[in-house]
């Protein structure tokens, strides 16, 4: 195909194909009197490339859409990103309304930078780790980290948690536990996620009356996990993954404790979660102990 049938089955123009050809999003045939050869390829990857632009995606986020193998994951990365700069951009435009109003120059830019200090943490851990990192950090931990950084203190520590974070090694997991876990954080927001932690606050608030009326099902799950299916299962794979990365990584040594300092309500939570393993690990001694009694 050449390029005026290229814009008839597009509906781009001219200037919009060579762009595109410029940017190296398609790679026609060019031949020696300059004439190019389009392909079906090029066709269906301009028709999304029209498409992506419709929704105000750049060229940048374009190309990572184009040479992703989980589109789905890329998308929503870009998704979550256009959601935070819709909340600024609309807050920046309620401040030109009020400079339009009358307000003065050193007023509004006093309330620019009130802006800025007024990004929250989780925020601002997803700016500085855009794409997986990101999200899986502000997924499990952005409950605890919705607040701006109000003081010195507060700005050293969330300096120091970027920094651990930053240098921490990667955690290699296999591209079949990968895969699933993909499709786990895709279906996860921050809805899910409150809802979740909230159930298990007021779980470790009332720890006792908890394992009271789950008593059966978690004594279940403790055969459970002594069973070989649960040795092989994928619940196990991943937590030994974890468990192993947690140890050598700094993730308990370093990231945790700051987290704790950073974040009052998270070790609030963090403190609870201990005294309730504690708690649990009292009735599975009990359990034992009656057990070996009785036999």
């Amino acid at each position: 195909m050449q390029i005026h049938e290229m814009c008839h089955k597009t509906g781009l123009t001219k200037k919009a194909i060579e762009y595109y050809q410029v940017k190296g999003l398609i790679s026609p045939k060019i031949y020696e009197n300059g004439y190019r050869e389009f392909s079906d390829k090029d066709l269906s990857i301009l028709n999304e490339v029209a498409m992506l632009r419709k929704l105000d995606l750049g060229i940048e986020e374009i190309k990572q859409v184009l040479d992703s193998n989980d589109r789905k994951r890329t998308l929503t990365f870009i998704k979550h990103r256009k959601e935070m700069e819709v909340k600024a951009k609309s807050n920046r435009l309620d401040l030109l309304e009020q400079l339009i109003n009358g307000a003065d120059n050193k007023e509004i830019s006093d309330k620019l930078d009130l802006l800025d200090h007024q990004s929250t943490m989780k925020e601002r851990l997803l700016a500085v780790f855009p794409g997986y990192y990101g999200r899986y950090l502000s997924l499990h931990f952005g409950y605890f980290l919705n607040e701006p950084l109000r003081t010195n203190e507060k700005k050293r520590l969330f300096n120091r948690v970027v920094e651990v974070l930053d240098n921490m090694e990667s955690i290699e997991i296999p591209k079949d536990l990968q895969t699933i876990l993909d499709e786990i954080n895709m279906d996860m927001n921050d809805e899910n996620i409150n809802q979740i932690i909230n159930y298990m606050q007021n779980a470790y608030d009332d720890i006792e009356t908890y394992m009271d009326k789950n008593n059966e099902q978690i004594l279940k799950y403790e055969e459970f996990k002594k069973s070989n299916e649960y040795e092989s299962s994928i619940m196990s794979r991943l937590l030994n993954l974890y468990r192993k990365f947690g140890e050598t990584s700094g993730y308990y040594d370093e990231f945790i404790p700051i987290m704790r300092k950073l974040s009052p309500a998270y070790d609030d939570y963090y403190r609870k979660m201990l005294e309730a393993n504690e708690k649990f690990k009292t009735v599975l001694i009990d359990k034992t102990v009656i057990e070996i009694n009785d036999n």
